[in-house]
């Protein structure tokens, strides 16, 4: 329940500050492991059988 609750509050914060996503199905989402997630500065990651979903934030340039 921990992990589910630090994964929503991250990807909220991710949406609302610019980030970039990708879902990957198939055989080819669990290439290392089955079932996995993880949160951090580098962005959010979940793995579960046939699915993987990955945000991370996006590098942006200050305007002058």
């Amino acid at each position: 329940m921990r992990i589910l609750v630090t994964l929503t509050v991250g990807t909220l914060l991710f949406a609302v500050s610019g980030c970039t996503s990708t879902v990957t199905l198939g055989a080819k989402a669990n290439e290392s492991k089955v079932l996995g997630a993880s949160a951090g500065e580098e962005g959010v990651s979940l793995t579960l059988p046939f699915v993987k979903g990955e945000v991370s934030p996006t590098k942006t340039t200050p305007k002058e």
